[in-house]
């Protein structure tokens, strides 16, 4: 990354900072742009020139890593079994530092309250699951119904570690409580639904 692209992506930061606060101390609706460029100590007008709207700067880092579990899924060694990928998938994106972890759970927050980002954040996960659908597709040699059952899994693991740690006393890291589901649903005691 050069100079420019650094200096582009620390406005950006300071842009989604700025907005994060501003809706915490306010709520969603009550933050305005103008407010927003205030508190980021920027003009109104890099606002704009960086994003469209508000439900744009509060996804700005969610939006910035669509295409990251594909791209962790096709990191992994081409021979490796699929379901094994997926679990290493699963691992690197909830391995975060406790940083990171607070910074979404920040966002998460903000979201529960605010129905316009939480909808288009719903439209960035579905992406997110076509780009995985179609790197498993790649590798997997199975039909469309596995490729997607695999990728929706795969998110739905991602999304339970997620909500656990939002909404749980237990201590457990996101890529643990992960590893636990993935092994739970691997094992004998499997509570996917089957039919005799």
């Amino acid at each position: 990354m050069g100079l420019r692209e650094k200096k582009a992506q620390r406005v950006r930061e300071t842009i989604h900072h700025a907005m994060l606060t501003l809706v915490e101390r306010d709520g969603y609706e009550a933050a305005t742009i103008e407010q927003v460029a205030e508190r980021a100590e920027v003009a109104i007008s890099t606002v704009y020139r960086y994003f469209a709207n508000k439900d744009a700067i509060l996804l700005d880092p969610v939006e910035r890593d669509v295409g990251a579990y594909a791209a962790l899924f096709r990191a992994r060694p081409a021979d490796e079994d699929v379901a094994v990928s997926l679990g290493w998938t699963v691992h690197a994106i909830l391995d975060r530092t406790p940083e990171r972890r607070a910074a979404v759970r920040r966002l998460r927050a903000q979201l529960d309250h605010a129905p316009g980002p939480r909808a288009r954040l719903w439209d960035i996960l579905h992406r997110e699951q076509v780009l995985l659908e179609d790197a498993i597709a790649e590798r997997s040699g199975r039909d469309q119904l596995w490729n997607a059952a695999a990728s929706h899994l795969t998110l739905m693991i991602v999304r339970m570690a997620g909500d656990h740690e939002r909404g749980s006393l237990d201590d457990t890291a996101p890529a643990d409580y992960g590893d636990r589901i993935i092994a739970m649903l691997r094992g004998p005691d499997s509570p996917l639904p089957v039919r005799d």
